[in-house]
């Protein structure tokens, strides 16, 4: 009887136990919640938000660091991005292509396209689609841990123009607004401004 009653939550809930990206959850993260375990220690993106390490994701094997870019205050989550580092490019797009297969299989409906080709014309660049997210795979050149090496990254965001998107740079201008003004009153507190 008790055994039934599992498997009766499980299918008439499937939500609560198969979140993925069709629900805005990657790697154990979900788009627009706040991540207060974030570390505190944490880079500055170009654009003022903050980018860091997950503590506890959830993640297959060969994935060896996930990163969210947060809000600066309340660590809104706007970006959920997955990465694993190659010694050599082939290694790097073998990866690429097992995990293109993957996300074709366990997305079926997802549109897949904006292929974005290097000079040398190889893809470097795949996107799948679902309004509102959008789930990139990117293969790049980079530097780690000291040495040149090729990296494989998946992320998933919203869709640039989709509202939850907008929603979340909304978030994120205010909280980056506050935290101007509030530095802007400490600077002029802590400083001699006679005759200035």
């Amino acid at each position: 009887m008790r055994a039934g009653f599992l498997l009766l939550c499980l299918f008439a809930f499937p939500f609560v136990v198969f979140a993925d990206a069709n629900d805005g959850q990657f790697m154990g993260y979900d788009l627009g919640a706040s991540d207060k375990e974030a570390s505190q220690t944490a880079e500055h993106t170009a654009t003022g938000n903050l980018l860091v390490v997950a503590s506890s994701p959830q993640k297959p094997a060969d994935i060896k660091q996930v990163t969210l870019v947060v809000t600066p205050a309340t660590r809104t989550v706007g970006y959920i991005s997955a990465a694993s580092w190659f010694a050599t490019e082939g290694e790097a797009r073998d990866s690429a292509r097992r995990y293109v297969e993957l996300l074709r299989a366990k997305y079926p409906d997802w549109s897949l396209g904006r292929e974005v080709m290097d000079a040398g014309s190889r893809i470097v660049e795949v996107s799948f689609d679902k309004a509102p997210y959008n789930l990139k795979l990117r293969l790049v050149l980079d530097t780690h841990e000291g040495r040149d090496m090729w990296r494989f990254s998946m992320g998933l965001g919203w869709q640039p123009g989709s509202k939850e998107w907008q929603a979340w740079q909304d978030i994120s201008k205010a909280e980056q607004s506050a935290r101007n003004s509030t530095e802007r009153e400490q600077l002029l507190e802590n400083s001699d401004v006679r005759g200035l």
